[in-house]
C-alpha cells in the first residue's frame, strides 16, 4: 500500500517535501519571508536553521490510533536531480507560493539535533509502511491489555519487538510554549563514542590505576564534595539543554516548581556528565526532588539511546535500499536493558516508576492495573501506617506502603505505549531489590545463574543505601561483581551493532554508577572506590554535620571512650576484649544500681558475640534484635521497666524496624555508635520519657568509639569536633 500523500491545502508540508524543495535550491528563507507568511516557523526549522518563525506545524498527516487501526499516513518524494524538475515539485512551490502570506515575521524557533533525526525517522517509517496495516492489527487488541488486571501479555511479543523498532515520532509543537530546555550539546554522545584515541587511553589508564586529580568543591546548594577529575579533565560546563524535547513539558509538569530546582541543577549537571555519583545527604526534605532527578536522567539516557538506534536502523534501511554500504553502526550492547535502579521496597519501586510513566506521558500503559494492585498499599498497609501515627516521621515515610523486599520488575518503552512486567531481556530498565535480583541470578554455587542481563547496563542507580544496609548489603556488593560481564549466550544480538568496548570486556569503564544515601559508610565507599570507575571521573558529595548531640533533650552526661587499637583488622577484636574485660565487670559490681541498663550495638556480628559472652557468663538479660516477635520484646520490655533484668542487649535494626519505646532506660551504653546518627538522639532522649522521679545524677550515657570510626562519629558529635576525639591527647570526652 503506497504512502499517503499530504495535503498542501493547509499550507503545511512534511518536513521531507521542505527539505526536498532545500535541494532544488528554490526554497530560500531568507528571500521567502515576508510580512505575510505560511507554514509557521515550520520553513526556518526544516531549512532556514537561523531562528526565523516558531514552529507550529504538524510533521504528520495521519495519526497512528490503536483504537481504530488506521495507518500513518506520511509523504515520501523520491529524491530527484538536480536538473530535473517533476510536477510534484511544480505543485509545491505553488502550494508554496499560495501560501506565504500568514508567516509571523518577528518569532524565534528552537531546533535541536531532533529535527534531523525526526527527518531520519520519517525515512525508515516510509521504508515500513507497507507493513503498517497488519501492525495495526495487532496493536488494536493491545489496547485491552490493562483491562484485564492479572494478564501480562495479551500482544503477542514478537510484535511489540517489531514495534519497539520503530522510530518514536515526537510533537515538536508539544513543548513550542515549555521553557527551553533542549538540548544544546550532548555529553552521552561523547561518552559513549566508540573513539580510539590517545586521550581516551590517558582516561582509562588513569582509571585503571586510580590516579585521579581530586578537588574540593563548595556549593551552596548541594554543599561540600570531592570531585575527582581524569587525564587533566577538570569539570565541564553544565548543559544548558540536556533534556530530550518529549521528556521536557511532562517534567515541568512533574516538577511542583514548574523548573529545575538550584538543587535539582545541580545535582542533574553531575549526572549529565556522566560521572560516577555519591550524594550522601538525602533527606525526608530533598528525597523527592532526588527521585525526580535521576527518574528524568535515566529516561533522558533511555530516550536519547533509542532514538539513536532509530536513526541507525534509518540509515541502514537506505543503504539497503540504494545497494550501497551504510558502514558500521555500533549503537548497543549484548542484551537490551540499559538502566539498572536498585531500591529497598516496592513502596519505593511504587513512586519510581509512577514518576517514570508521568515522565513518558504514554497513551496506553500495559498492566498497569496488575502494577496497582501488586506494589501499590492496600487497605492492611494503610491500617498498618496508621499505627504508626506516633512513631518519627522517618519512619513513617519508610514503612509507609508496601514493603515487600522481594520484586523485580522490568520496563519497556513501545512506540506510543509503555510496558511494565516486561521480561528481562526485551526491558529498557529494571527496578529491583537487591534480594529480588539475587533470587534472579541464583546463587553462587548453584545450577541456575544467569548474570546476561546485567552485561550491557549503561547506568545503575543505587537509592536509599542506607536502608540496604539494614537489609544485606552482600547483595549489593554481589550485584556489583556480576554487572557488565561477557554474557554466555548470545540471546539474539545482533554483534554488528554491539560497541567496540562491549566486545573488548571495557564497559564497567563507561558506565555510570549513581549512589544515593542518608549518610556514608565504609561500605558504601568501598563501592564508589573499586566499583565506580566511569571514565568521566566521580564525584562525591557529603554534608557537613553539626552533630547529633545538638538535638538531646535529656539533661544526662554524655561520655565517650576511644578505644585503643591496634589496626584495622583488629578492631573489632579490640573493642571486644575492652568491652568484657573492663565495662561488664564494673556493670556486674554496680548491678544493683545500674539495673536499668541498655546495651546498644550497631552491627549484628557484634550483637551476636556479646549475646553468646554473656549468655555464658550467666548475665540475666534480654536480647532484641530484628528477628526478636513483637510478644518477645514486649516481655522483655515489661520485665526491663520492672526491673527484672540486669539489661537488655539492642540492635540497631531492631531499631529500624520498630523502633520500640524502650521505658526505664537509666544508663546507656553504645558499644558501637549507630550508623544512623538520629538514632543516638532517640535513644538518650528516651531516658526522658518514665524518668521523672529519677535524678539527673542518676543517669549515664556512655560511648565507646576507635578512630577507625570517624563516619559514625562525625555524624554524631559534629563535624568541627571530630578530628580533636579521633586525635586528642586525651580519650576521654564529656557532653553535657
Amino acid at each position: 500500500m503506497p504512502p499517503a500523500k499530504k495535503s498542501s491545502k493547509s499550507g503545511k508540508l512534511s518536513r521531507k517535501q521542505l527539505q526536498q524543495l532545500k535541494e532544488y535550491g528554490e526554497l530560500d528563507p531568507l528571500n521567502s519571508i515576508n510580512d505575510d507568511r505560511d507554514l509557521d516557523d515550520l520553513v526556518s526549522k526544516a531549512l532556514g536553521r537561523s531562528g526565523y518563525g516558531s514552529f507550529t506545524g504538524k510533521l504528520r498527516a495521519g495519526k497512528h490510533s490503536r483504537d481504530t487501526g488506521k495507518g500513518h499516513a506520511r509523504s515520501s518524494l523520491a529524491k530527484p536531480q538536480r536538473n530535473s524538475r517533476p510536477d510534484a515539485y511544480s505543485r509545491l512551490l505553488k502550494s508554496l507560493e499560495t501560501t506565504t502570506s500568514s508567516i509571523p515575521a518577528n518569532s524565534k524557533s528552537v531546533v535541536s539535533d531532533e529535527d534531523e533525526d525526526m527527518e531520519d525517522n520519517e525515512d525508515e517509517a516510509t521504508l515500513g509502511s507497507a507493513s503498517d496495516d497488519s501492525e495495526n492489527d495487532e496493536m488494536q487488541n493491545a489496547s485491552d491489555v490493562d483491562q484485564k488486571e492479572y494478564e501480562v501479555d495479551e500482544v503477542d511479543e514478537d510484535e511489540l519487538e517489531s514495534e519497539a523498532e520503530e522510530p518514536i515520532p515526537e510533537d515538536l509543537d508539544a513543548t513550542s510554549d515549555a521553557k527551553e530546555v533542549f538540548e544544546a550539546h550532548d555529553y552521552m554522545e561523547g561518552h559513549y563514542a566508540d573513539v580510539d584515541s590517545e586521550q581516551m587511553h590517558k582516561k582509562l589508564s588513569a582509571v585503571t590505576n586510580k590516579e585521579y586529580e581530586q578537588t574540593i568543591v563548595e556549593d551552596s546548594a548541594l554543599g561540600s564534595m570531592v570531585v575527582c577529575n581524569v587525564a587533566g579533565e577538570g569539570a565541564k560546563p553544565a548543559n544548558p539543554r540536556p533534556l530530550k524535547q518529549k521528556l521536557v513539558k511532562p517534567f515541568h509538569k512533574l516538577s511542583k516548581t514548574g523548573d529545575f530546582t538550584d538543587f535539582q541543577r545541580g545535582l542533574f549537571g553531575w549526572f549529565d556528565q556522566y560521572r560516577d555519583v555519591v550524594y550522601a545527604g538525602r533527606s525526608l526534605e530533598n528525597e523527592d526532588e532526588i527521585t525526580t532527578a535521576y527518574a528524568l536522567h535515566a529516561m533522558n539516557h533511555v530516550m536519547k539511546a533509542k532514538d539513536q538506534e532509530h536513526k541507525n536502523n534509518s540509515k541502514l534501511a537506505k543503504a539497503h535500499a540504494s545497494g550501497s554500504d551504510a558502514g558500521e553502526l555500533r549503537d548497543r550492547g549484548f542484551t537490551r536493558p540499559r538502566v539498572l535502579i536498585v531500591v529497598p521496597f516496592r513502596n519505593c519501586a511504587y513512586r519510581l516508576i509512577e514518576k517514570l510513566l508521568k515522565l513518558v506521558s504514554a497513551e496506553q500503559e500495559m498492566n498497569s492495573s496488575r502494577f496497582a494492585k501488586e506494589y501499590g498499599p492496600d487497605e492492611e498497609e494503610e491500617r498498618k501506617h496508621n499505627s504508626n501515627k506516633r512513631k518519627p516521621e522517618d519512619f513513617q515515610r519508610t514503612f509507609a506502603g508496601n514493603i515487600d523486599d522481594s520484586f523485580r520488575i522490568g520496563v519497556q518503552l513501545h512506540y506510543k505505549s509503555v510496558k511494565l512486567y516486561a521480561d528481562f531481556y526485551r526491558a529498557d530498565i529494571i527496578i529491583a531489590s537487591p534480594i529480588g535480583l539475587r533470587m534472579t541470578t541464583g546463587a553462587e554455587s548453584g545450577d541456575r545463574k544467569d548474570f546476561d542481563f546485567l552485561s550491557s547496563v549503561e547506568m545503575v542507580i543505587v537509592d536509599q543505601c542506607d536502608v540496604l544496609l539494614m537489609q544485606n548489603w552482600d547483595h549489593v556488593s554481589h550485584l556489583f561483581n556480576h554487572m557488565n560481564l561477557t554474557p554466555k549466550k548470545d540471546h539474539g544480538c545482533d554483534f554488528s551493532r554491539v560497541r567496540s568496548w562491549f566486545l573488548d570486556g571495557m564497559a564497567q569503564y563507561r558506565r555510570q554508577t549513581i549512589l544515593i544515601s542518608e549518610h556514608m559508610t565504609p561500605e558504601i565507599q568501598a563501592v564508589f572506590n573499586n566499583n565506580c570507575r566511569s571514565i568521566e571521573g566521580k564525584v562525591r558529595i557529603k554534608p557537613a554535620y553539626t552533630g547529633a548531640v545538638d538535638n538531646v533533650v535529656t539533661q544526662v552526661s554524655q561520655i565517650f571512650k576511644r578505644v585503643s587499637v591496634r589496626r584495622l583488622a583488629s578492631a573489632n577484636d579490640d573493642r571486644f576484649s575492652n568491652f568484657v574485660e573492663q565495662t561488664l565487670p564494673d556493670l556486674e559490681k554496680s548491678m544493683m544500681n545500674k539495673k536499668h541498663t541498655v546495651i546498644f550495638a550497631s552491627s549484628y556480628f557484634d550483637f551476636v558475640r556479646i549475646r553468646n559472652h554473656c549468655k555464658d557468663k550467666g548475665y540475666i538479660f534480654a536480647a532484641i534484635s530484628e528477628y526478636s516477635t513483637k510478644s518477645e520484646a514486649m516481655r522483655a520490655r515489661m520485665k526491663f521497666f520492672d526491673g527484672e533484668l540486669q539489661f537488655i542487649l539492642y540492635s540497631e535494626r531492631a531499631h529500624f524496624y520498630h523502633r520500640y519505646p524502650i521505658k526505664g532506660i537509666h544508663h546507656l551504653i553504645f558499644y558501637s555508635l549507630p550508623d544512623h546518627s538520629h538514632y543516638y538522639s532517640e535513644l538518650v532522649n528516651l531516658m526522658l520519657t518514665s524518668n521523672d522521679t529519677v535524678s539527673a545524677d542518676q543517669l549515664s550515657c556512655t560511648v565507646f568509639y576507635s578512630k577507625f570510626d570517624q563516619l559514625k562519629l562525625e555524624r554524631v558529635v559534629g563535624s568541627r569536633l571530630v578530628a580533636q576525639l579521633l586525635s586528642g591527647e586525651r580519650s576521654q570526652f564529656t557532653f553535657a
